[in-house]
């Protein structure tokens, strides 16, 4: 909390994007959004979006092809982060103008966006992370049950169906795995620290794993740890025919990785009978 907090006053040193007449000029923009949304029905990608934990981080987007969009973050200490600006669609790619400074990432929004359909359901996906929504979706994130969750989805689609695969663009189809890929460490290198904005640091470390192209691994992949169960993953860099390499992020304080550790695709925490009915690639 207080790490967010004191992230809050440094991002905003002349109030500017949390001023009284920003937030004013962003609630009567809204205002015009939705009465556009009114008379667009089930439009593509135009329309009120949430993502968020329920906590810290709280985003809103309301985005229309007329009106713009207005973005909002609020968390535990008030609002994060607002931006507002028009909206233009080229080539299927969703792209915001900002009138306040945007950094991506904390307080912050991505600057360009592909909407994703699937089945009933519409997801806008920041333009650089598309294999990291493929990794949700296979971990089994995505489709969620509920309100919370990492990428923007239209209000009130968490209750509406979604079968078979969304609808990524076709390079990143091969992302979606129709059975999770399992994997065992089969060796270690050593580990480099990085700081954290919480109180301790980071320990990335090397591991090299005994999947490769032969059982569908693709650079960018996600696997995570199951045996020992551990709330961490591996991002997979390198991949051969027999072995891929990628990197494990603990704290400092934990101990591990070993040999002998054991992965998967698909966190140990979901629903591991779901079963998508059409697309993707094989394990």
């Amino acid at each position: 909390m207080l790490a967010l907090t004191s992230a809050v006053v440094a991002a905003q040193p002349d109030g500017g994007a949390f001023s009284h007449e920003a937030q004013s000029i962003a609630a009567g923009k809204r205002k015009e959004i939705f009465a556009e949304l009114s008379n667009l029905g089930d439009h593509r990608w135009a329309g009120s979006y949430y993502k968020g934990d329920g906590l810290g981080e709280n985003v809103s987007v309301a985005i229309a092809p007329q009106s713009g969009y207005v973005f909002e973050w609020h968390g535990c200490g008030g609002l994060y982060g607002l931006n507002y600006g028009s909206v233009t669609l080229t080539n299927g790619l969703i792209s915001l103008s900002f009138t306040h400074q945007n950094s991506p990432g904390f307080g912050g929004i991505a600057p360009r966006f592909i909407p994703v359909p699937w089945t009933s359901r519409h997801y806008l996906v920041p333009a650089d992370d598309v294999i990291g929504f493929c990794n949700a979706v296979n971990a089994g994130e995505e489709p969620r049950t509920d309100l919370h969750g990492r990428y923007l989805l239209r209000s009130a689609d968490e209750k509406k169906e979604a079968k078979g695969f969304p609808e990524v663009p076709g390079q990143y189809r091969p992302y979606l795995l129709a059975k999770p890929i399992e994997a065992t460490i089969t060796a270690v290198g050593p580990h480099t620290t990085r700081p954290s904005t919480a109180p301790w640091k980071f320990k990335d470390t090397p591991v090299t794993l005994d999947a490769g192209t032969d059982r569908g691994m693709l650079v960018g992949m996600e696997l995570l740890v199951t045996h020992p169960l551990q709330v961490t993953s591996i991002r997979i860099v390198r991949v051969a025919l027999h072995q891929s390499d990628g990197v494990l992020v603990l704290t400092l304080e934990d101990r591990g990785p070993k040999v002998g550790w054991r992965l998967s695709t698909r966190a140990p925490w979901h629903d591991p009978t779901r079963k998508p009915t059409t697309g993707g690639s094989g394990a």
